[in-house]
């Protein structure tokens, strides 16, 4: 018994501080543990072997003992003496056999845990594929409004906003698809950095974006719309020999006040980003009244 639980102990200890080191290091970087830098590899894989044997040891140190024990109470009971030989013969057979069993068992232990590791990074990763979209990171069509739902089962109120790229054809038509994707993604992260941290954002189709704002009122929703409007059209974008090119959105919005459909705040948003681009552009509509269920 004392044995096992030496051994459920060992299990269950944490790691030395300076392994947790190498550990977080590699997950904060989102990488594998194989893939840190070969130095910072081989010196986590040393730090690693460390720690097994010194597991290992304290296991057959603790067989030692307990044999020692045993044997010293047995030959007593019986009257025999305890010779060097036996001390010799009850230290020298654990660490034959305990230190490679031990040394075993914790080594495949190591190898589980960190198999455990990548598997979870690889679902993180994979959920992350599936829900976000591959070139901006925000939320993919599905995901945003699959979420937005759930926010929207919270609280019967809140705001739309329907966000569209301006002239964005001329840019890939001027200066290439590739020139277009990198306005896209300044045009995400201002997005990203205009809205509170509870807010949904994502990219539902080429160069259009939608936002949602839980809980927000008409005053609420009107100044976010206009600091995402206010934050593209200050964008230093310069797609070709240093010259800057203007980026602006265009913005449809409506403040709901009840339960009706998700399609309905849509249509209602897309006529206002429609009457926006038919009023020049870079510009905030909202729709002329509160919708509430009917």
């Amino acid at each position: 018994m004392l044995v096992s639980a030496v051994i459920q102990f060992l299990i269950t200890t944490p790691p030395s501080r300076r392994l947790m080191r190498c550990t977080s290091a590699a997950r904060s970087q989102n990488v594998k543990f194989q893939s840190l830098s070969p130095a910072r590899a081989v010196s986590c894989r040393g730090m690693a072997m460390w720690k097994i044997a010194f597991k290992a040891s304290l296991i057959t140190i603790a067989v030692i003992v307990v044999s020692q024990i045993v044997s010293f109470a047995i030959r007593y009971s019986a009257g025999q003496s305890f010779t060097a030989f036996v001390f010799a013969m009850n230290s020298i057979l654990p660490i034959l056999t305990a230190f490679p069993a031990g040394f075993l068992i914790f080594w495949q232990n190591e190898k589980l845990k960190r198999a455990l590791a990548e598997l979870s990074e690889a679902h993180t990763q994979l959920k992350a594929k599936a829900t976000h979209d591959q070139m901006t990171g925000l939320l993919n069509r599905e995901a945003f409004f699959e979420k937005s739902k759930q926010a929207r089962r919270k609280s019967d109120s809140g705001a739309l906003l329907l966000i569209d790229a301006d002239n964005f054809k001329t840019i890939n038509d001027t200066f290439g698809h590739l020139v277009g994707d990198e306005a896209l993604k300044l045009i995400s992260n201002a997005l990203r950095s205009s809205i509170r941290d509870h807010d949904l954002v994502g990219r539902v189709g080429g160069e259009e974006f939608c936002v949602f704002l839980p809980a927000a009122n008409q005053e609420e929703a009107a100044m976010i719309a206009e600091r995402i409007r206010a934050e593209v059209e200050g964008l230093a974008f310069f797609p070709a020999e240093a010259r800057p090119h203007r980026l602006t959105v265009s913005i449809g919005a409506v403040v709901s006040a009840g339960q009706q459909p998700t399609s309905q705040l849509m249509r209602l948003a897309d006529r206002c980003l429609y009457e926006a681009k038919e009023k020049g552009r870079n510009r905030v509509v909202f729709a002329r009244s509160m919708v509430s269920a009917a």
